[in-house]
């Protein structure tokens, strides 16, 4: 398999490294001690990430009830999902993921390349739900099924890489922000179309690599 050729700017960014921190068991272990080690704030994250890709999977069974933003999140997110899965479908359809490694490496690099310009917003900050989703869903589609053990390291990379603009989302009002942003039918920061865009351009980039 031909790896993505990254841009030498887009390297510096440390999303990059997370290829470093997405593959082998070793990563469980060491998320576990970082969990217990940070008031609980990344835990919260990854049970974000794990409600939503077990919405967009269809898997019925949580762990606990989904909290606030979740619920919203799975009630936004999905449709948005549904259009850019329609838009890169050409594209995704020539690539192949049949393990879990795979799927983390595509996932951190193509949310390197839509950050690679240093810009954060909550607009960006939900793509990396929707492409989380869309990761999952191929795959689940190539035969690779979601158990609990699947999961894990999934959720732990899409957690990395959320935990990159840890800085951008406290300054920001945090999750509360976040979710009164979901909850705002005509939100400017909700321009679809723009997020639409700015997550097919990055996908396409990646494809010419792969």
């Amino acid at each position: 398999m031909k790896r993505l050729k990254l841009l030498s700017s887009a390297l510096k960014q440390p999303e990059n490294h997370l290829k470093l921190h997405c593959r082998g068991q070793s990563l469980h272990f060491a998320l576990c001690a970082r969990f217990s080690m940070e008031n609980n704030q990344l835990q919260s994250v990854y049970t974000l990430v794990q409600d939503y890709l077990k919405h967009v999977c269809e898997d019925a069974e949580l762990d606990a009830a989904p909290s606030q933003v979740a619920q919203v999140l799975a009630r936004v997110a999905p449709s948005l999902q549904e259009e850019v899965e329609e838009k890169i479908k050409p594209l995704w359809r020539s690539i192949k993921i049949s393990s879990v490694e795979e799927a983390s490496d595509i996932f951190s690099q193509v949310m390197a390349q839509e950050f690679a310009d240093g810009n954060t917003n909550w607009g960006r900050i939900l793509t990396i739900f929707v492409f989380a989703g869309i990761t999952a869903k191929k795959l689940q589609q190539h035969g690779v099924p979601l158990t609990r053990e699947n999961m894990q390291p999934i959720c732990h990379c899409v957690t990395e890489f959320i935990n990159t603009k840890a800085t951008w989302i406290s300054e920001n009002g945090g999750w509360d922000s976040f979710l009164a942003k979901l909850g705002e039918e005509k939100s400017p920061w909700l321009a679809l179309h723009y997020i639409k865009t700015k997550l097919i351009s990055a996908f396409s980039f990646f494809s010419q690599y792969y």
